[in-house]
């Protein structure tokens, strides 16, 4: 691979890294056979979604001889407390302070940072957007069923309808302190700025962080952005108006799980998606890839 290869023996652990009141657990793996060990690949989960969710996407990369290393969103699955008022974070702290720190750790944990960064969803938009401030150094970074938070990526009635989730976010945060996200069907127990700072972006068409980014950093790699293809939750307008903001690749692939909304089924089945990922990194085209 163009990525260079280095050998680190490292065993399952985790490491508990404080932010803003959480405990937000990172955990390393070795792949399963070492005597030809790939690079690090840091992933960042979706929006409600805890860490473990993404056994199969660890276990495929583990299998394929990558070190993994991965984050629970604050707030989510073993990070602890949930979001309530007075616990709470929002998209600029994710980006210039929980990103940074993750990336310190694994650096004096490892000796290195990862040469991989895969972002899923809101981990996706927040790796781009840390790659645009010049924060993710030499690392390859990869969007996958991530978006733009703009509405006018979205046509109709169902930009009418993200509209109003963008609303009804500022107003439940405002009196709940969190965000209901399992009540409204949309993530989990969520922070309040983190919701607020989601739906502005949505009717401002910019993201919180984009106001500290005066210009794009100079990037040493393209970065890649996948759409799945029926994604509700990030359509490949979507995906393009985020790919801009790096001047990022967008290509858009087949579901690769039959059931379920493609922006989370994906994980159920991610070697498509790994095998794509591998074959960008090494400039070979996918046959069932859509440049879009």
């Amino acid at each position: 691979m163009s990525i260079p290869e280095v050998f680190v023996s490292v065993q399952p652990h985790t490491i508990n890294l404080p932010f803003h009141g959480f405990n937000v657990p990172l955990t390393l793996s070795s792949p399963p056979d070492q005597s030809h060990t790939r690079p690090l690949v840091l992933v960042a989960p979706a929006l409600g979604v805890p860490a473990i969710k993404y056994q199969q996407l660890l276990t495929t990369l583990g299998e394929r001889g990558y070190q993994t290393a991965i984050y629970e969103m604050p707030g989510t699955g073993k990070s602890t407390p949930h979001p309530r008022r007075g616990n709470d974070y929002g998209y600029s702290d994710l980006v210039f302070e929980l990103i940074p720190e993750v990336l310190q750790a694994l650096k004096s944990t490892l000796g290195h940072g990862p040469a991989l960064m895969l972002g899923h969803s809101i981990g996706g938009q927040t790796m781009t957007l840390a790659a645009r401030a010049g924060l993710t150094g030499d690392a390859r970074v990869v969007s996958v069923a991530a978006g733009h938070l703009d509405c006018r990526s979205w046509r109709g009635p169902t930009r009418l309808a993200i509209m109003g989730a963008a609303l009804a976010a500022h107003t439940s945060t405002r009196l709940l302190g969190y965000f209901p996200g399992r009540q409204m069907r949309f993530g989990g127990r969520e922070a309040a700025t983190l919701m607020r700072d989601w739906g502005s972006g949505i009717l401002r068409g910019r993201f919180a962080p984009e106001a500290r980014i005066p210009k794009q950093a100079a990037l040493t790699h393209q970065p890649l952005h996948l759409c799945i293809k029926g994604d509700p939750f990030a359509p490949v307008g979507a995906t393009r108006r985020l790919a801009a903001l790096v001047q990022g690749e967008v290509r858009e692939v087949a579901p690769t799980f039959p059931h379920g909304n493609p922006h989370l089924s994906w994980i159920k089945n991610p070697e498509p998606v790994v095998e794509i990922i591998e074959q960008w990194i090494e400039g070979v085209g996918a046959p069932d890839v859509i440049q879009a």
